[in-house]
């Protein structure tokens, strides 16, 4: 059995860690760290949910864990379809 500390120990580093890429997020450069940023961010709300899971033993959020990381997952292979569609044909307005 995990220690209740080193549990909430975990969820510490885990919340500094999405503060830390949500700035990552926010700050940029480019798009393309905003969107690892965004993956690193569904991987780690995964990460906290089944932390929670630990803590709780309630074993019917794995199915939303489940669910919640394929839509993350799609949502990324959107996002770098789109983006390199966008770099591929650059328009020239000027």
């Amino acid at each position: 059995m995990i220690p209740s500390i080193v549990i909430t120990l975990f969820d510490i580093l885990l919340v500094v860690a999405i503060v830390l890429c949500l700035i990552r997020m926010i700050k940029g450069p480019g798009a393309a760290d905003r969107m690892v940023a965004i993956d690193l961010l569904g991987l780690l709300i995964a990460v906290l949910m089944i932390a929670h899971v630990i803590r709780s033993g309630d074993e019917t959020v794995l199915d939303v864990v489940l669910v919640f990381s394929v839509i993350a997952f799609f949502g990324t292979v959107a996002l770098a379809h789109y983006l390199q569609r966008e770099s591929s044909n650059p328009s020239d307005k000027s």
